[in-house]
């Protein structure tokens, strides 16, 4: 008997994933699903958006209506419920790590139930990252090469027939990239529950920069822009302010600043104007919707 973390026989490796793979066609095109609960599938946003309709291929290639829950842009992960037809949830680990070079595969489902597969390799891994439209992903894992069409929100396995995540072709153009699972269980539980992933928003742009502050050097970030109406405008801050600390902790990088960003809260924000301390409230609102397309 092998054990997890034993290479099987390819062909094994991908029935192993492939249990819980289904397809998921909309009027305009196809991808895959897994399931990731009883009745809930994992996709690709950028497959199903504006999906009226959703239609669910079984392993036995029985068709379902699916209902799309929710999808968030920033990630590319979309999820749909279904009629339960006894189909597994996927085996996963976000303890699984993988390495340049280790031998994946991408499997997904025809229209008529058939399996579809590809097969390459791991060409980067790094840790966390945010997408171009802003998504933080907890671990890089990306292909060596692109995806076949179908393919978006694919299981991806190894050669242990462990799952790494989901393939996402949206983020960049000539490679494949896994979504892990750790991103996947944070995003499918925010879905399930407001139909999107709330994120905080003050209606600023700003960047990195060593400021002055009452005679003091310090870290954060300076505003470069203020939307009109929005969190920040509303509570004051005003282009050149420096801000240095959000609700007591520093702020020295975008990421620093989404990570403190809860929508609904209000928070305190220290910051230089002219190299002096001053404090601002302000409350964080969410940002809006993300476009697919």
């Amino acid at each position: 008997m092998n054990s997890d973390r034993e290479p099987l026989p390819l062909a094994d490796a991908v029935e192993r994933v492939a249990a819980s793979v289904l397809g998921l066609a909309t009027r305009r095109q196809r991808g895959a699903g897994v399931v990731w609960r009883t009745g809930v599938a994992v996709g690709s946003a950028s497959a199903l958006w504006r999906a009226g309709r959703v239609a669910v291929v079984l392993p036995d290639g029985e068709q379902v209506e699916g209902t799309l829950r929710g999808l968030d842009a920033a990630t590319d992960l979309a999820v749909v419920s279904f009629a339960d037809r006894g189909v597994p949830a996927v085996a996963r680990d976000d303890a699984i790590t993988a390495r340049v070079g280790d031998v994946v595969f991408a499997v997904g489902r025809e229209p008529s139930g058939a399996l579809q597969a590809s097969f390459g390799h791991v060409g980067a891994v790094a840790g966390p990252w945010r997408s171009w439209r802003g998504g933080r992903i907890e671990r890089l894992i990306r292909l060596d090469g692109g995806l076949y069409p179908g393919l978006a929100g694919a299981a991806v396995g190894d050669a242990a027939g462990r799952v790494l995540g989901i393939a996402s072709p949206a983020f960049s153009r000539h490679h494949g990239v896994v979504l892990p699972v750790a991103t996947i269980e944070r995003v499918v539980e925010q879905l399930l529950t407001h139909g999107r992933v709330q994120q905080g928003y003050l209606g600023i742009a700003a960047q990195p920069v060593r400021a002055q502050r009452d005679g003091v050097g310090v870290d954060g970030l300076l505003v470069t822009s203020v939307a009109d109406d929005g969190p920040a405008a509303r509570a004051g801050l005003l282009v050149g302010d420096v801000i240095v600390t959000i609700g007591g902790q520093p702020v020295g990088s975008l990421d620093g600043l989404r990570e403190r960003l809860q929508v609904g809260t209000q928070v305190d924000a220290d910051i230089a104007r002219g190299g002096r301390a001053h404090t601002l409230s302000l409350q964080v609102a969410e940002r809006p919707h993300a476009r697919c397309g």
